[in-house]
């Protein structure tokens, strides 16, 4: 057997298991890199499934000798050198995709009107009427929806509200060169949301100290993987970074040595934030 073996799964973690379960070996004694994580698509489109490589640890029994049945007389083989492990990826915050910049004085009220009106355009063209209100905060523009077809136009995760905020974001943006950032609320998701992303990167946590098996949060936009991030920043126990192409990207929570650079040093003091 070749010396990479490639495993295909729903997401990181279950091609991870596979690989394990396959190869009868726990998860320290592989050196996994990942190929693609995977993604759910938008609006359930385009769906691919994760894709891992591995390759055993130096003194990890050989791949084919792990689920090879015994010979009746083993001779005991010459030690053969082996070849480098590939290269991985330096472990770095992954950068975030590039996002207008909020101008620093007052939004012209042209703007928010332009706002209301296109993404009140779109949500009828859903067939979700909804009441939207444009503000300037924080020098951006928050759009709040409010109406009967909250939880709608939210969906699964916030992945229909991410991608409404993309898409409104690209049309305003084209419309006015002064590059103006736009946020989208429902109801009151983005604080519910915030809350819970913090205590669910709180419990993956635990659960990879107490297995020390890697653990991964769905795609998640640059500003939910930020909260993330910096729920986990203080506990240099664990590591967190985001993996992945394009704006949603899914968030590996790991023991230090299992998902970075191999060899790499124990990081001292608090985790940096990783902002994509």
């Amino acid at each position: 057997m070749a010396d990479n073996s490639v495993f295909d799964g729903s997401d990181v973690t279950d091609a991870i298991d596979k690989a394990c379960a396959k190869l009868r070996v726990t998860q320290e004694q592989l050196a996994i890199e990942v190929v693609r994580t995977g993604t759910s698509g938008i609006f359930g489109l385009m769906r691919r499934r994760a894709r891992i490589k591995v390759s055993l640890k130096e003194g990890a029994p050989d791949l084919d000798e792990a689920h090879a049945p015994a010979p009746a007389v083993q001779k005991k083989a010459a030690p053969r050198p082996r070849e480098a492990a590939p290269a991985r990826a330096k472990e770095r915050p992954a950068a975030r995709p590039a996002e207008p910049i909020a101008p620093a004085g007052p939004i012209d009220p042209e703007v928010l009107r332009a706002v209301e009106t296109e993404l009140g355009r779109i949500l009828e063209l859903m067939g979700f009427p909804a009441t939207i209100t444009a503000t300037q905060e924080d020098g951006k523009v928050l759009a709040r929806i409010a109406g009967d077809y909250v939880d709608d136009i939210v969906g699964p995760e916030g992945q229909t509200l991410d991608a409404l905020q993309f898409l409104v974001r690209k049309i305003i943006s084209r419309r006015f060169p002064g590059r103006v950032l736009v946020s989208l609320d429902a109801g009151s998701f983005r604080e519910v949301r915030r809350q819970g992303l913090t205590e669910e990167a709180v419990r993956l946590a635990v659960e990879v100290k107490e297995s020390g098996k890697t653990k991964m949060m769905p795609p998640l936009n640059p500003a939910e993987r930020r909260i993330v991030h910096m729920a986990l920043q203080q506990d240099t126990t664990i590591r967190s970074r985001s993996v992945g192409d394009g704006i949603f990207k899914k968030v590996l929570i790991y023991l230090p040595g299992q998902g970075g650079k191999k060899g790499g040093g124990r990081r001292r003091g608090p985790a940096p934030v990783a902002e994509g």
